[in-house]
């Protein structure tokens, strides 16, 4: 339960809210739970505000292919790896719940950076986060 949530139920318990106020306060706040965050990759030429490559992808559509991915994770021989950009990465390492526990973790409104990375040779800054 949300620390949100908490301190609306305290409230109603200590008598400062009616249970109608509480209602349409936890129904504002389940809104901004229900809204939508996403898998943002930015690549930017450095000293540029504006990135030239962008992409998004709704945690909704990771968390189906990852769910799809364990159906199938019997046909694919363990210990696996794709390589991203020369770097191997186990698919063993991707869960379900791997992507539900990141998408907990976000804070209402907040960003988990993943990672950023300057790229001297190339003159871009690349961004990874979690919105």
């Amino acid at each position: 339960m949300s620390e949100e949530r908490k301190k609306i139920l305290e409230m109603v318990a200590a008598g400062k809210l009616k249970p109608e106020e509480a209602d349409r306060l936890l129904g504002a706040l389940k809104d901004v739970d229900d809204r939508a965050r996403f898998f943002r990759v930015r690549v930017f030429d450095k000293g540029k505000n504006s990135p030239k490559i962008r992409v998004d992808i709704p945690i909704g559509v990771l968390k189906l292919a990852s769910k799809i991915g364990a159906a199938f994770k019997g046909m694919v021989p363990e210990g696996s790896t794709v390589n991203i950009h020369g770097k191997e990465i186990s698919l063993d390492e991707f869960t379900p719940e791997m992507i539900d526990k990141l998408a907990d973790e976000i804070s209402e409104g907040g960003r988990l950076t993943i990672v950023e990375v300057d790229d001297d040779e190339k003159d871009e800054h690349v961004e990874v986060y979690i919105e």
